[in-house]
């Protein structure tokens, strides 16, 4: 656990969760990504990664021939056929969906982990303020969410076991 929150306070991708357990960082996510993307799809994947695109993608959500809920239903469509996306050596992106409102929910799954051994709901509770403070560092967040755009990190551990959530609402990573 240590070593997690020494990953987290200095700023490392923020979704490699398992840092903890000492795996090396597997290949980037966006390097696996098929070039057929969407920019908007990349966008997706690189809040996931942790990783700005320089916003490439969101005129699909400001000015694209969709409202934005379909936009972000095809860009989560893209990935999930797509994926899965290895994050690290235990963490893959499984896909995502949309739900009305502008709310990304992302599946990531954390291989090897047990949400029912004691202590990891808990700690992963305690680590999601470091894992927001990490997703917000991205440039790219911030802008989504002046769009109105919500995005759900939906962690499961073995069996799809439900081990926590990160949410960052439009306002969570606006400039103060």
């Amino acid at each position: 656990m240590r070593d997690f929150l020494f990953a987290a306070r200095a700023h490392a991708a923020p979704l490699a969760f398992l840092v903890i357990a000492g795996f090396a960082p597997a290949a980037a996510a966006q390097a696996l990504a098929p070039a057929s993307l969407s920019k908007l799809a990349r966008l997706l994947l690189g809040t996931v990664e942790g990783k700005s695109t320089g916003m490439s993608g969101v005129t699909r959500l400001t000015g694209g021939g969709g409202t934005p809920d379909a936009e972000l239903v095809a860009a989560c469509q893209e990935l999930t056929q797509a994926g899965p996306f290895p994050l690290d050596n235990a963490t893959r992106l499984e896909g995502c969906s949309v739900s009305p409102g502008k709310r990304v929910v992302f599946r990531l799954s954390l291989v090897g982990v047990d949400a029912s051994r004691e202590g990891t709901v808990a700690f992963m509770a305690s680590a999601g303020p470091v894992l927001a403070k990490g997703i917000c560092r991205n440039p790219d967040v911030p802008v989504l969410g002046r769009l109105g755009v919500t995005l759900n990190y939906r962690y499961l551990g073995n069996g799809n076991q439900p081990v926590g959530e990160v949410t960052i609402p439009p306002e969570r990573c606006a400039q103060k």
